[in-house]
């Protein structure tokens, strides 16, 4: 009965956690575009406030606009204007102290990772680490 159970675990837990997730990361979305509706009541007329209190009732809408912004964001940051406004970007970050750290490991991630080559994490090797005779899975 303990087999049947823990295969029942497995089959449903990747599920119900990609289902959390998802849920989290639309209501945090959804947050955020709650908030940007909210900045912009004041300074929008009383007519158009009518309107952005409908807005807020839409569900997953925050997800459509984070994805346009996403997608506004790599059309600026594809052509030679944007690259520029990027590099200035980059290297004000690479002088603050403790950001620099920080910004610096994740890009470096995140640039492997969406890498347009594609052969980020392609093979598995084994490497000894941290010290001989313990050997580690590396890509």
């Amino acid at each position: 009965m303990k087999k049947y159970i823990v295969a029942g675990l497995l089959v449903w837990l990747p599920l119900a956690i990609t289902i959390w997730v998802l849920s989290w990361l639309l209501g945090v979305l959804d947050g955020v575009f709650a908030w940007l509706l909210s900045a912009s009541q004041a300074v929008l007329p009383e007519g158009a406030r009518e309107n952005i209190d409908q807005l807020r009732r839409v569900p997953g809408l925050g997800v459509v606009v984070m994805a346009l912004g996403l997608l506004l964001t790599g059309v600026f940051a594809a052509n030679i204007f944007g690259q520029w406004w990027l590099l200035q970007w980059d290297r004000l970050f690479s002088k603050i102290p403790i950001v620099k750290s920080i910004y610096s490991s994740v890009k470096q991630v995140s640039d492997t990772l969406f890498s347009s080559s594609g052969n980020a994490f392609r093979e598995a090797v084994l490497v000894q680490y941290p010290r001989q005779g313990s050997w580690t899975i590396a890509f």
